[in-house]
């Protein structure tokens, strides 16, 4: 299928590279990983962006390139990166003239005219590190580094179960790209002082309801603490490791789409066919969900115990 994908692109001038809505570490991994390969790997290539690029998370990439979205004018062959489904594309793909999906999550819509879809392996970043196995495929140090933080972030530093010797063999090929790790890992995790307020915050009011934990931040609350409602959602794991506490959720206020944002993580409970029924999805122990208004949270939470005792 590398191969396949490598022709496909080898045959378009324009390429248009997607990924989900409300990016994590692996989504602007894969993405910016895409770009780079494809940079290095092809000649005369257009290489644009669709989707927000508003994230905090952006600038610990140290993009030094031009963030464009086509104008479609050419034939246009679109990657989409670490997106399950359609709905939760960031961008219209219906303007590119064939799709090719890469991803890991459960496989729930195959939308592309190519798909490479492993929901065994740890990270979409991942996947595209192990086009490095096809000899004609480079990369520079930046994309190296780019998609090592998508392996970082989605397997949290190699700690989730997903977490096998492809992960390692991946690692293996970007680590050889000579990137400064140690500045990347200050990237990704050194803290701020009001990082530490929004943890005392947390921490003050976080509530727990057998076996779950969760807080809540109001859009007054995001505003209180100066960070984004998707900063918001990155405090989750702040109540990961408590033994009593088999499930946590972070739930943000998104005053731009009048909902709720929720992110879930658990210790060997699968929480991504209840964050289904909650217009999200995800990995079985890391998902998210939507709440049209804290109505639906005692909903949510009661499905939550219910998947706890069984």
């Amino acid at each position: 299928m590398i191969e396949k994908i490598l022709n496909k692109i080898d045959e378009y001038e324009c390429i248009c590279l997607y990924r989900h809505v409300n990016p994590d570490y692996d989504a602007f991994g894969s993405q910016f990983g895409m770009y780079d390969l494809i940079q290095n790997t092809f000649e005369n290539k257009e290489v644009y962006f669709a989707g927000d690029f508003s994230s905090d998370l952006v600038a610990k990439y140290q993009f030094n390139g031009e963030i464009n979205e086509p104008n479609f004018e050419k034939p246009t062959l679109g990657i989409v990166l670490d997106t399950a489904n359609q709905e939760r594309i960031d961008g219209d793909i219906s303007l590119c003239k064939e799709i090719i999906k890469i991803d890991h999550h459960i496989v729930v819509d195959s939308y592309g005219n190519l798909n490479l879809e492993d929901s065994t392996a740890s990270s979409c970043s991942q996947i595209v590190a192990l086009f490095l196995k096809n000899k004609r495929v480079k990369l520079s140090s930046f994309g190296a580094a780019a998609l090592y933080m998508g392996i970082i972030g989605d397997t949290n530093r190699f700690m989730y179960s997903a977490t096998d010797e492809r992960t390692f063999e991946a690692a293996m090929y970007l680590y050889n790209y000579d990137f400064d790790m140690q500045a990347l890992y200050e990237r990704m995790y050194m803290k701020h002082v009001k990082d530490l307020k929004v943890n005392a915050f947390i921490l003050n009011h976080y509530i727990e309801d057998e076996g779950v934990a969760y807080y809540v931040l109001k859009d007054e609350d995001l505003k209180h603490l100066n960070i984004s409602r998707e900063r918001g959602s990155d405090f989750v794991n702040l109540l990961s490791s408590v033994d009593e506490y088999k499930v946590w959720l972070a739930i943000t206020e998104n005053t731009k789409d009048h909902n709720w944002r929720v992110s879930m993580r658990s210790r060997h409970i699968p929480v991504n066919e209840i964050a289904n029924k909650y217009r999200g999805g995800g990995h079985a122990f890391a998902s998210g969900a939507t709440l049209l208004s804290l109505d639906e949270l005692s909903l949510l939470l009661n499905d939550i115990k219910e998947r706890i005792n069984e």
